[in-house]
């Protein structure tokens, strides 16, 4: 792959004559020539017959009868940095409110790896390299202090012992070896190895290849290959859009439904009295958790903790039956005599909860208490909406999966205006700082 530029244009707009306080840009090569290689001007050969990417093939997979290949690669690999050169003004005009920083850091290059989906379906022309380039992302490791809860959860410390009185087994830490003369330690650390975050960056799947459920295949392939690390702590992704959210959502529940202790998850029918009172706090882990430990089970998967207590509250949702799901039926609240009604009252309390703590500064500035509680309702009734959205979402594309000649619907589209005031997101745009159109991650923030 290698990019040539042409710009061209009919008429231009003067957009001073608009407003004064606009600014006008010149639509020019050197508008775009940072995001290009040192030489666009040359016509690029097509790749040999024998030519392949660079990296290792981790995963090969046919889909909607074509055959597909996912490539991995270090940044340190010239040949994958020359094709991530070549191709990186992709992200700039695909992926709203994009950035590379970071990635032609030499220093950094290391953490840093490349994603290359290729569709290999046999060329016409035998000569030629039947590799055509899908879809791609970078993911970035970044190094967590090791706390001793990270040092558990990445396996470099043993869990609590499960008893006090005895029974456990002695812990025997690992021991570094010695020179005998210099007393040096000889033992070698590997620092891509140490807890780190591995974020998911960049990601686009090519225009011609949208629509077909490949960004989900890219996605679940980084998320495995990344998950599979013990060293890795969390999986976050540099500020999702809400196509990508979507797209994540659905892969995200997809496989937390394959683990055991997920499927047992239920929204607790009864709480006590004490933990309902005015001045409690609301017992969301009593009421998402019912007996279960939601914490460390979010550790064991890997994903952040904003997603996966999002897909806690919508697979929750889905084990209320839908006419139980209607603030109609909780008005005597958790005195109601229908288990699924208390459920659905209880779910509800829980998800207010998150809302209201990601939201409490611009709440807390209402003086209105009336509309302070609109708002939040109102909240909570856009994010129940999003979330019937995406159990229906779910069901048609299992429905898709069951027939792999079939063209995805539509209807994976949300067609929903948002009523949200509140913003459901965390202040920090990347995931991992605070604790789908298949398209890219990226989304401009207001």
């Amino acid at each position: 792959m290698k990019p040539q530029l042409k710009i061209s244009f009919d008429q231009q707009l003067d957009l001073k004559k608009i407003s004064p306080d606009l600014n006008q840009i010149d639509l020019s090569p050197d508008l775009f020539r940072e995001y290009l290689p040192e030489a666009i001007n040359e016509a690029a050969a097509p790749a040999p017959a024998d030519w392949k990417p660079p990296g290792e093939c981790q995963s090969s997979f046919s889909f909607h009868g074509k055959q597909y290949e996912i490539w991995k690669a270090s940044m340190t690999d010239p040949e994958a940095r020359r094709i991530w050169t070549n191709m990186r003004l992709l992200v700039m005009l695909f992926i709203e409110g994009a950035t590379v920083d970071g990635l032609d850091d030499e220093e950094t290059l290391d953490r840093w790896s490349l994603y290359l989906m290729y569709d290999v379906t046999p060329h016409s022309q035998k000569d030629l390299s039947p590799y055509t380039l899908a879809g791609f992302s970078t993911s970035y490791r970044a190094w967590i202090f090791p706390t001793f809860e990270i040092a558990r959860a990445t396996k470099q410390l043993p869990s609590p012992a499960a008893s006090n009185n005895g029974d456990a087994e002695k812990y025997t830490p690992p021991r570094l070896t010695q020179d005998p003369e210099t007393l040096l330690f000889t033992d070698k650390l590997d620092l891509l190895q140490t807890p780190s975050r591995e974020r998911i960056s960049q990601f686009l799947v090519l225009p011609p290849y949208q629509g077909r459920l490949l960004g989900t295949r890219l996605y679940d392939h980084i998320f495995q290959d990344l998950a599979t690390k013990p060293f890795i702590y969390e999986i976050p992704v540099e500020d999702p859009s809400e196509a990508f959210d979507a797209m994540r959502d659905y892969s995200d529940i997809t496989y937390l439904r394959t683990l055991p202790a997920f499927q047992e998850l239920s929204v607790a029918s009864n709480i006590p009295p004490e933990s309902l009172k005015k001045d409690s706090p609301i017992p969301r882990d009593q009421i998402l958790g019912n007996g279960k430990d939601l914490e460390q089970l979010r550790k064991e998967t890997k994903i952040v903790s904003r997603q996966f207590y999002r897909m806690v509250e919508l697979h929750l949702l889905s084990t209320i039956p839908p006419n139980n799901r209607s603030r109609s039926r909780i008005t005597r609240k958790a005195k109601s005599s229908n288990e699924n009604d208390r459920r659905y009252y209880f779910w509800r309390l829980a998800l207010k909860h998150r809302i209201y703590s990601q939201n409490a500064d611009a709440l807390d500035q209402m003086e209105d208490i009336a509309e302070k509680v609109e708002k939040l309702e109102s909240a909570v009734d856009s994010q129940q909406e999003e979330f019937e959205e995406r159990l229906e979402g779910l069901d048609k594309r299992q429905s898709l999966a069951a027939d792999d000649a079939a063209v995805p619907a539509a209807g994976a589209r949300s067609k929903r205006k948002r009523a949200v005031v509140l913003d459901d997101d965390d202040d920090d745009e990347w995931e991992d700082m605070d604790e789908e159109s298949e398209g890219g991650t990226k989304r401009r923030r207001p």
